[in-house]
């Protein structure tokens, strides 16, 4: 088998789904007006539920940010715990984006920009324009948006915000910038990896892939991997034989991962599966193994104990023949040979 091959290592069923994202050790789900905290077993940590229909979840550090409604909220990871009682804008948010060093960038459906610090608490608005998707973070300064005109722009978040296109050339689909590197799609189809800066591209290269109708993507230690139109999970680079993995590897509408071995999809249905990497499912099996292998010793010892303990009660209590085959189970070849000595001598 493939080393590239991934594993569902557990899957599970919840009503209509809109939203995933992982958080470390586990993953957050958006369902309907609920968002709920699994681990990284399958088993629900908590339960929140809002007032409207969440449809964007995304995390720093210890938080959780989403959109619901014409609302932005902030839950804390661990526990579900409101951090604010909530921001709300004309028109509703359309995405959101945590901040590095700190804090929150919400693009809204009539072509703004809000600026948001750790808490929540609002810090400015941007009039930028309408725009696609939020793409990603250069440095806490520059951020990269997919206009609505399909051009990458580049905004820097200055006491003077400056704005330019990286290239001219329009794109039907961007992914999340990721650690530097992001997915494009052209007009035309084909699809893109690339490696931006403030003024242009580091690295720009077609990748050689036909038919693919991306529509979510995640970046795991193994390369991208695309959730396409059709529910495939595709990877980039592409596997050696593209085809067998396709067939087995269907997601959903939505991906996330932790950026190495873990990634979670999901279908708008509610089929959520927690998948792993080779070695990833190769550990979780040794460490089942191990456990299992752990219990047995332990079951064995309890049983040993109390073989013992009724050996040594049988001796007690006379009933030499008793205490002799118990000793002979036990192999304790030496108390046989003392009870076969008082047996001799009719004690």
């Amino acid at each position: 088998m493939s080393e590239n091959i991934w594993e569902v290592a557990w899957s599970l069923q919840e009503q209509r789904v809109a939203a995933v994202t992982c958080t470390g050790d586990g993953m957050m789900v958006a369902c309907g007006s609920q968002v709920v905290s699994f681990d990284s077993l399958g088993n629900v940590r908590w339960r929140r539920n809002l007032l409207f229909t969440v449809y964007r979840l995304e995390v720093d550090d210890s938080n959780v940010g989403l959109l619901c409604g014409q609302g932005f909220h902030i839950l804390r990871i661990s526990d579900g715990t409101p951090i604010h009682e909530g921001r709300a804008t004309t028109g509703g948010f359309q995405d959101l984006m945590p901040r590095p060093g700190g804090g929150w960038v919400i693009s809204d459906r009539v072509g703004h920009l809000h600026l948001f610090d750790v808490a929540g608490i609002g810090i400015r608005r941007l009039n930028t324009g309408e725009n696609r998707r939020l793409v990603g973070w250069l440095d806490r300064e520059h951020l990269l948006l997919h206009n609505q005109d399909g051009r990458i722009r580049c905004l820097r978040l200055v006491q003077h915000d400056l704005s330019r296109y990286i290239d001219g050339k329009n794109w039907s689909w961007t992914s999340r910038l990721s650690n530097g590197q992001m997915l494009l799609q052209a007009t035309d189809g084909e699809v893109w990896m690339g490696q931006p800066h403030p003024f242009g591209w580091d690295a720009l290269d077609r990748v050689e892939m036909v038919g693919t109708e991306p529509i979510a993507s995640v970046r795991s230690g193994d390369g991208w991997w695309l959730a396409d139109i059709d529910g495939r999970l595709l990877r980039i680079p592409p596997l050696v034989d593209e085809s067998e993995q396709s067939a087995e590897m269907r997601g959903g509408e939505f991906i996330a991962g932790n950026g190495i071995d873990i990634m979670v999809t999901a279908t708008q249905s509610g089929l959520i599966r927690w998948w792993e990497s080779a070695q990833l499912s190769s550990e979780r099996r040794a460490i089942i193994q191990r456990l299992v292998t752990e219990e047995r010793q332990r079951l064995d010892w309890e049983y040993r104990k109390n073989m013992f303990q009724e050996a040594r009660r049988a001796e007690d209590d006379g009933i030499l023949s008793r205490a002799i085959e118990l000793y002979q189970a036990l192999g304790r070849s030496e108390d046989v040979r003392r009870m076969l000595q008082h047996q001799s001598r009719g004690d």
